[in-house]
């Protein structure tokens, strides 16, 4: 472990002094200060125009064969016309041109495949009088990321798509990076594997990072030199002077390498560049996230001594009780449970999504022993209804009792008194005996209706038992009469049809053999070759 850590830190030393060495390489280089930019600025650079394609469209990028500047060859509207009379569709065909002038290449966005196949490929488009030969290949977009391993520097991307694997996932496009030995690989999904199989070879997958585009042809940072609209022949691909060309290339001259990117003396961009990489691209801040930051940068107020400093935020004071009284527990009174029936009126605010009215206060019960509390508060309601319909029944059905004659005396007043006390008591007693005989048949029923559900599930499986087992038993008897049809039909044909065969093939040569013996002088002989004939038929 300890020589492992003293190798990385012997392999950082010198990424630490070259760095520390840029800023004297850039004071110092040979190229005009326009030509040299600051590492904040170039390590920042992005394209200018910056496509905005939809999840749900196919994405094509057009490079063109030759070299030629997009933006004076094609006027306005110039590509969209070109790509629609290749295709051949209307001007509402769903077809997105995004033509990024700088780095010259066209980004395309489709929504069918059959339009993507067409533009992916060698084309060619037209512009006015001239053909011009285009590249079109799909770029990855949705869930997919990308990695970068080391192969072999003869291997094609052709052949890489048959040597790579990946077990654990999905491997949809290889692409191999010019004559190097580095290959680009697009897996499926988000998540970039640690090793994939290279020729049944376990290999490491290094992260894919976007590399700064420079051209050594025009001394541009922007585009890739396949790309160059303006390329100078002229110009040393390494320091970048103007030199006169020979026909074995560019004049002699004291070239020193300079970088176009980190301005270091090294060529643009090679694996010593220490800004080749693309950093990664923050979204702008919106007016809000804008409004936010200036408050937190304002100043603060000095405070002046004796004065004590506010607290930012108001908490809010713990309610004390008052003296003398003890804190209870919460209980549940009949204020906090709502009519059910009274529900409140939702409101659809402006994303479609229904909202409880503001006017309207509703308790939210989220516990489960509130839940439980009013399961059975409706369930006492409902059994309180049904009772109350049951008695109003049963006293429509009762006569009233027969009126008596009002008596004069204080004691017929006190019988009366007796006697209407007594039936009220009776006729309570009444409606109790009916309600728990109402009860006792419902919960008979109940239980009736569960013996038949169990029943009703026994039998189906039962059914279900026996049709599985009498099934292959039906088939094996109906399979074995079959054959026994069969031998007992077939046979007696097949070996009537054999006989007669042998009897029409053997009848000739039993007549041939015949005559023979009664024309020749040596029957012996003869038969016995004619014998050896039909018993072997083959070696004749």
């Amino acid at each position: 472990m300890v020589r492992q850590l003293q190798e990385k830190l012997a392999k950082m030393k010198p990424r630490g002094s070259t760095a520390a060495a840029q800023p004297q390489a850039r004071k110092t280089g040979s190229t005009p200060a326009a030509c040299v930019e600051s590492p904040r600025q170039l390590a920042t650079w992005k394209p200018t125009h910056t496509p905005r394609i939809r999840s749900d469209e196919l994405v094509i990028v057009l490079k063109s064969k030759i070299t030629m500047d997009l933006h004076a060859a094609f006027g306005p509207g110039g590509i969209g016309t070109a790509v629609q009379r290749f295709t051949g569709s209307t001007t509402n065909a769903g077809i997105s041109v995004w033509p990024v002038w700088d780095q010259t290449i066209v980004v395309i966005g489709v929504k069918t495949e059959s339009l993507a196949s067409k533009l992916i490929g060698d084309i060619t488009l037209t512009i006015g009088d001239r053909q011009v030969p285009f590249q079109g290949h799909l770029k990855s977009a949705g869930e997919t990321c990308k990695g970068v391993v080391t192969v072999a520097d003869n291997e094609t991307s052709e052949s890489l798509r048959r040597k790579l694997e990946w077990i654990d996932g999905e491997i949809l496009y290889v692409r191999k990076l010019g004559t190097s030995n580095v290959a680009v690989v697009t897996f499926k999904g988000r998540r970039v594997p640690r090793f994939i199989h290279y020729c049944c070879e376990n290999v490491p997958v290094r992260y894919y990072k976007k590399t700064v585009p420079a051209c050594y042809r025009c001394e541009t940072v922007g585009h890739r030199p396949d790309a160059c609209p303006n390329p100078d022949n002229q110009r040393c691909i390494h320091c970048g002077a103007k030199v006169e060309l020979t026909l074995e290339g560019p004049a002699k001259h004291d070239c020193q390498p300079e970088c176009l990117i980190c301005g270091e003396n090294h060529f643009t961009g090679s694996a010593q560049c220490i800004g080749k990489f693309r950093k990664a691209w923050k979204p702008a801040l919106t007016q809000r996230q804008h409004g936010l930051k200036n408050k937190q940068e304002e100043p603060s107020v000095p405070i002046k001594a004796g004065h004590k400093a506010k607290p930012m935020h108001n908490k809010p004071k713990p309610i004390k009780a008052p003296a003398g009284q003890k804190s209870r527990p919460s209980t549940f009174g009949a204020e906090d449970f709502p009519s059910l029936a009274n529900a409140p009126k939702q409101v659809s605010n402006w994303v479609g999504v229904s909202s409880l009215s503001p006017t309207t206060t509703t308790a939210s019960p989220s516990n489960p022993e509130i839940l439980k509390q009013l399961e059975a508060m409706k369930k006492r309601i409902e059994t309180l209804e049904r009772e109350n319909r049951v008695l109003k029944a049963s006293q429509a059905a009762t006569p009233p009792p027969p009126s008596e004659p009002v008596a004069m005396h204080t004691s017929d007043c006190s019988d009366d008194k007796q006697d209407t006390q007594s039936d009220v008591s009776g006729n309570a007693s009444v409606s109790k005996t009916v309600v728990g005989a109402l009860n006792d048949i419902e919960g008979r029923l109940s239980r009736l209706e569960a013996k038949f559900e169990e029943q009703g599930k026994m039998i189906l499986e039962q059914t279900k038992l026996t049709v599985q087992d009498i099934i292959p038993q039906q088939l094996n008897l109906s399979v074995q009469a079959a054959m026994q049809d069969l031998k007992q039909s077939v046979l007696p044909i097949l070996t009537a049809s054999v006989l007669q065969t042998i009897q029409n093939w053997l009848t000739p040569q039993l007549d041939e053999l015949k005559t023979s013996i009664k024309t020749t002088e040596q029957p012996d002989a003869k038969l016995f070759i004619v014998t050896w004939q039909i018993l072997n038929p083959r070696a004749t």
